[in-house]
């Protein structure tokens, strides 16, 4: 019995050591490692083994997540990453021809463009640095004469003085570039500096797919129209920043396609919000642009016209009620109401971009459509009936504005296939039919519950399909709906979307849903518990009982140490579960063991 104690105390002090560094500073850690820095989290991090926040391609949404909370960084935090907010101090600097830009370099040290690897990669054979920043110069010169010409307002500056914009060595954050501005004291503009690497020959910028010229182009097109979106509202919400930028990135220099590689995460994670945090992991923020180019395509023939009208609704929306550098405008309801004035809606706009994705009638950049992504199937259907008892389950819960498709390929047993689907207020669905590689919308029988494909049985197995597309159009999470094929009627249980937000909880333990741990839980939930119907009546059970008790930890320090003190085993079990697993197979053994000994 004594070493039992023993042990158990021996557990309790370790448990209480791979806390501390949290309760030290629970954001200190997050933003050292993005910025490149040492970390306390040391011990955390070799335990847990969890997996880092993927690094941003633009730096923006990063810095702005820094001066939310910069506020709550250790003193020593704050001094250390002092630079990251502050403008560069670089020895030369150089006018761009049309006066608006200056562009700081140095032609030493690490922040010094490196020419010959410029030219390897390019060809231009430039003689020297200084040409180099010329071209720097003409380029952002290009850019903004290109949004002026397009209707923008261009990006305010300190008394109308040019723009500033420097040049240093971004690669080892793995970063293209990033803006910054000052939260406003009155009103909603504000002025902001650009940085973007000295010459993006790093390896993190693909010079040999993207020369340096190209990766130039495209973070020019996209810092600047960072430096825009901050003089049209400072309060923006990040993934439609990135989206816009994004998007301008292929309107401006369409030859470049780097854009495109950001979809498929989002396609192949449809059933995460169209708002979620910004990561080029998910598609959140970089790959929604492709809804902006369907948007233009809806309204504008390809012009940017609507992308602009929605910023001025963004504009027009003013100065939140005690504004804080925090403070967010939610962009879905800015983008329902730009809509609104064009006679449509969000949750209309929303339904025909998932149907587009399925059926690819892109109008506009019509010799760049293959490198757009085809959709992904949440699950592919070959047995028959569908129903309960299939695996995988033919149910699915999707947060707001989110998507998920099925596919059903196509049986010589089922002569005419019919869909019957049991769903939520907030759930509208479609059904697709591709034969002989034609794809057509397939009409709800009456009652709009139901789907019928004549001909099921006779379609070719091996290119034709059946697709289901279930879509949540409503700004409410949690949106359930099941399907069957036999006519069955199930109930589309409970659930809780996936998504950036939802671990309540852990979230207000460790201060940040970017928290790695807070990670490990909210992948557990999508990728574990969303999946099954007890897993999604738990999650549903959890988001209806844990706001209240998340409000009250958040609030008290002491409470936040022993919820972290008592998350760490299970996310420890998470991280490792099949070390876990062993190690409670040996013990179990070793004590099996022991007692037949002692018989």
């Amino acid at each position: 019995m004594r070493k039992f104690y023993i042990w158990m105390m021996l557990a309790v002090i370790a448990l209480v050591a791979l806390c501390l560094p949290a309760f030290a500073g629970v954001l200190d850690d997050y933003y050292l490692q993005q910025f490149g820095h040492p970390t306390s989290y040391g011990l955390q991090k070799a335990v847990l083994g969890t997996t880092e926040v993927t690094q941003a391609r633009c730096g923006t949404p990063l810095k702005r997540d820094l001066q939310r909370d910069w506020k709550y960084l250790e003193p020593a935090t704050q001094k250390v990453l002092a630079y990251v907010i502050s403008p560069p101090t670089l020895s030369d600097v150089l006018p761009s021809t049309s006066g608006r830009f200056l562009i700081h370099y140095t032609t030493t040290g690490a922040n010094a463009p490196d020419i010959a690897l410029i030219n390897q990669y390019t060809n231009l054979n430039l003689p020297d640095i200084t040409a180099w920043i010329r071209l720097v110069a003409d380029t952002f010169d290009n850019v903004a004469a290109t949004y002026a010409a397009r209707g923008w307002n261009l990006a305010p500056t300190t008394n109308d003085a040019p723009y500033d914009v420097y040049l240093v060595n971004l690669a080892p954050n793995g970063i293209y570039g990033d803006t910054y501005g000052d939260v406003p004291t009155s009103g909603v503009s504000a002025p902001t500096y650009i940085r973007i690497d000295k010459d993006f020959v790093g390896s993190v910028f693909m010079p040999l797919t993207y020369t340096p010229l190209q990766s130039l182009q495209v973070t020019a097109a996209h810092e600047y129209h960072h430096a825009i979106q901050y003089g049209y509202n400072f309060f923006f919400d990040r993934w439609y920043a990135e989206a816009t930028a994004t998007w301008n990135e292929d309107e401006l220099y369409d030859s470049v396609n780097q854009l495109y590689t950001y979809v498929p995460p989002w396609f192949n994670n449809s059933r995460l919000s169209l708002d979620i945090v910004t990561s080029t992991a998910t598609g959140g923020g970089y790959g929604r642009w492709i809804f902006n180019r369907f948007l233009a395509e809806r309204f504008d023939s390809g012009n940017s016209d609507i992308i602009r009208k929605i910023w001025e609704t963004l504009h027009d929306q003013g100065r939140p009620p005690n504004a804080q550098d925090s403070t967010i405008i939610p962009m879905t309801q800015v983008l329902d109401s730009a809509l609104t004035s064009q006679n449509s809606s969000l949750a209309a706009e929303f339904f025909g971009f998932t149907k587009r994705v399925y059926d690819r009638n892109w109008s506009s950049h019509t010799t760049d459509i293959s490198l757009i992504p085809s959709y992904t199937p949440v699950s592919t259907y070959v047995s028959y009936p569908v129903n309960a008892t299939s695996s995988p389950a033919p149910a699915v819960t999707l947060p707001h504005y989110s998507f998920a498709f099925y596919k059903f390929a196509p049986s010589a047993a089922v002569t005419d296939l019919t869909i019957t689907v049991t769903k939520g207020s907030g759930i509208q669905a479609a059904v697709f039919k591709k034969a002989a590689g034609s794809i057509s919308e397939v009409a709800a029988n009456t009652g709009d519950t139901s789907f019928t494909i004549h001909g099921f049985g006779s379609l070719d197995s091996t290119s034709d399909e059946v697709v289901l597309l279930l879509v949540n159009t409503t700004t409410a999470d949690n949106q359930t709906a099941s399907f069957s094929t036999d006519g069955s009627v199930a109930s589309t249980g409970g659930g809780g979307g996936g998504g950036g937000g939802g671990c309540f909880i852990a979230t207000a333990a460790y201060g940040s849903y970017l928290h790695p741990q807070v990670q490990v839980l909210r992948n557990f939930r999508d990728n574990y518990l969303l999946t099954n119907a007890p897993g999604r009546a738990f999650v549903a059970l959890y988001y209806r009982l844990s706001p209240p008790a998340a409000d009250f930890i958040a609030r008290h320090d002491m409470l936040r140490l022993l919820v972290r003190l008592l998350l760490t085993p299970l996310i420890f079990t998470i991280a490792h579960a099949g070390m876990v697993a062993l190690a409670s197979a040996t013990c179990l053994t070793g004590w099996l063991f022991r007692k037949a000994c002692l018989r």
